[in-house]
């Protein structure tokens, strides 16, 4: 029996859509959607694949949907005014939220993939609260655990290591490690979107910011970025699963075609880096201390 199988045990009506964004990664894109395929939870588990203006994509996973019986895969074109970036990205989220019914939304990037248990670990400390989440282990375009230190998304060798040792005096980065640690209290770096579990009435009251400035693209502001730090000025409560779980594979160092995951166009250092969600013991963020800003 799968995970999409499994009959309901947590709440009468409780359901997971998972929505995962791709452009022009047709293959890749497949590991994303067996990931999915092989949770093991107590809901039931759905996925929604938005094909982001790619026939070619399109008709590739035409080719595969009977594998994927919970997979809904659905094409949407752009306008002509349209481009890839965070804005794009946010709407796509966005949309993917107002098609679902389901009372929970987790997000998947089309390179990323996690453990079969990572949404039952999410559901598990999810039932009196909103937003849940999982650390994140860093991984090489290799799969081996990323150990440098240096932190991948930096404009510099120079900068990326000065932030790396701000970030292990606080904790978030351990030596020898490759799990970004949640510090509760510590805000400098926001929850990757592949690592969350929300409520489905929550996105619909904080959607993903589809408005994005040059200052942001200057300062590498990505829409989950934007989420998390509405979510922490409006307090609301987190709590963090305390497990690293796999997430994103790296980019190159020059601008990518689109920015649908987190770390699009942040890889400046070319590390081909990934994430991994960490999936051990839950703490809840402590929210209601004073948001350094």
């Amino acid at each position: 029996m799968t995970g999409n199988e499994k009959p309901a045990a947590a709440g009468p009506g409780e359901s997971v859509t998972v929505v995962t964004l791709t452009r022009y990664r047709p293959v890749l894109v497949q590991r994303a959607m067996r990931s999915v395929r092989a949770q093991v939870a107590d809901v039931p588990v759905r996925h929604l694949v938005l094909i982001d203006d790619s026939e070619e994509t399109l008709t590739a996973l035409s080719e595969v949907t009977d594998a994927f019986p919970h997979c809904e895969v659905r094409y949407v074109p752009r306008e002509p005014h349209e481009k890839s970036g965070p804005g794009r990205s946010s709407r796509l989220r966005n949309l993917g939220v107002r098609l679902s019914d389901s009372s929970w939304i987790a997000y998947l990037d089309d390179d990323n993939e996690w453990t079969p248990d990572h949404l039952q670990s999410l559901l598990d400390q999810a039932r009196s609260v909103r937003a849940v989440y999982s650390e994140v282990g860093l991984l090489d375009k290799d799969g081996a655990p990323y150990l440098e230190p240096r932190w991948p998304w930096a404009n510099s060798v120079a900068e990326a290591e000065r932030m790396y040792a701000d970030y292990v005096a606080k904790g978030i980065c351990v030596p020898g490690s490759n799990v970004i640690k949640d510090r509760p209290g510590t805000y400098e770096v926001p929850v990757d979107t592949s690592a969350w579990l929300l409520a489905r009435e929550l996105l619909l009251a904080v959607p993903f910011e589809e408005q994005f400035s040059a200052a942001d693209a200057d300062g590498l502001v990505s829409e989950d970025d934007k989420l998390y730090y509405r979510l922490v000025q409006g307090r609301e409560p987190m709590v963090c699963t305390g497990r690293d779980a796999p997430l994103l594979p790296g980019r190159l160092l020059q601008q990518p075609r689109d920015r649908h995951a987190r770390g699009a166009g942040r890889d400046r250092l070319g590390l081909g880096v990934r994430r991994l969600p960490d999936t051990r013991g839950a703490r809840r963020r402590q929210t209601r201390e004073r948001v350094p800003w």
